[in-house]
């Protein structure tokens, strides 16, 4: 069955759903009322002094109620470009219907007490659509707006991961970025407590190797590691033209596996975690942008401004957030790429867990 039928069916009978991800209900001609139970839908049409929803759902599938109502199995992806048409105006719906950076620190601290080894890759600038067909990747809503210093403390939450971490048993911690880490406030924040920091060269020609060796030199029983990668975000600007971001990906899945054959190899139960800022709209993609008037690109700083945008506080500090297409400027002969607005392309990103030796 698809979307529409599912559309056409709600106005007749209750449902139980299979198969869909929530957030394909955002695109439904007509709201649609979900129930967490079967057991709570079948309670609202036996009780004749409730008014039953004219259009109600269940993904619930509860052996007791189950042969009460229809089942229907429901094929949609929601996570295309048609995802532009629906996330803005239905923001909070979505939000609430899938991942969202703000929950992954919760879930590496729940998956972590199976492991003696975790590893968290930071990855810089990478949607979603950019790598959908990698193995036990989960698309996750981005912070907004959608920009570095948003997305990756959010990732780390409060109190940091490294500190969550070290509670439930992973004592040793250490750590790897790009970013020179005494000079760049966001990198001291996000290893905060991450004493053996080392700053990978990024002029060597497998800077990510170095991550690799090191993990291969080591005895990783109880330990954390957390990496901030580069990926696409620097090849948004400073370009005259578009860079073969296909080739950058491949190279970054390339990294992620030679870090789980290290784990394989360890023998100890192991997680290695992936997850992205923020993803990128880029200008060879031909998008019918609107030019509205803005100092910056995609978002400002303020409680609000010209043109369709969500107002979000992050840490006391508004910012007024477009939609798509809405930019507040042209594209510059030097960009290929902007973020910090909804769109699927920068709010939709990646997240990866893979589980290496762990027990069945």
């Amino acid at each position: 069955m698809n979307l529409n039928e599912l559309d056409r069916l709600l106005d007749q009978v209750p449902l139980v759903v299979q198969g869909l991800h929530p957030v394909s209900l955002a695109f439904l001609g007509k709201p649609v009322k979900v129930y967490p139970t079967l057991e709570e839908l079948a309670w609202i049409l036996d009780t004749p002094q409730v008014v039953s929803p004219h259009r109600a759902l269940s993904f619930d599938t509860n052996a007791k109620y189950i042969s009460r109502f229809l089942t229907v199995t429901v094929e949609h992806d929601p996570f295309t470009p048609a995802l532009n048409n629906v996330l803005f105006e239905h923001y909070e719906m979505i939000a609430a219907s899938m991942l969202n950076h703000a929950q992954i620190a919760d879930r590496i601290v729940a998956a972590a007490r199976n492991a003696k080894t975790v590893i968290l890759v930071l990855l810089d600038g990478l949607s979603y659509a950019d790598c959908k067909d990698w193995p036990k990747v989960e698309p996750c809503l981005a912070a907004a707006p959608t920009i570095t210093r948003v997305g990756f403390p959010t990732i780390i939450g409060t109190p940091p991961l490294a500190i969550r971490l070290f509670e439930v048993g992973l004592t040793r911690r250490a750590g790897f970025t790009y970013w020179e880490r005494q000079d760049e406030p966001l990198s001291r924040r996000l290893f905060y407590t991450i004493e053996n920091t080392r700053r990978l060269d990024p002029s060597h020609p497998d800077a990510f190797g170095q991550v690799v060796d090191w993990l291969s030199s080591q005895d990783l029983e109880n330990t954390y590691v957390q990496v901030v990668r580069s990926a696409l975000d620097e090849y948004a600007e400073g370009h005259r033209t578009s860079i073969p971001r296909q080739a950058v990906v491949q190279q970054i899945r390339r990294d992620l596996e030679a870090v789980a054959d290290v784990l394989e190899h360890k023998g100890g139960p192991s997680i290695l975690f992936a997850v992205a800022d923020h993803g990128i709209l880029w200008k060879d993609e031909g998008h019918n942008v609107e030019i509205i008037g803005l100092p910056g690109t995609r978002y400002i700083k303020g409680r609000g401004g010209p043109g369709r945008g969500r107002l979000f506080e992050v840490e006391g500090q508004p910012y007024w957030v477009l939609d798509y297409p809405q930019m507040g400027r042209p594209w510059k002969s030097r960009e290929q790429g902007v973020h910090g607005g909804i769109s699927f392309q920068e709010s939709i990103v990646p997240f990866i867990q893979w589980e290496i030796n762990l027990p069945c």
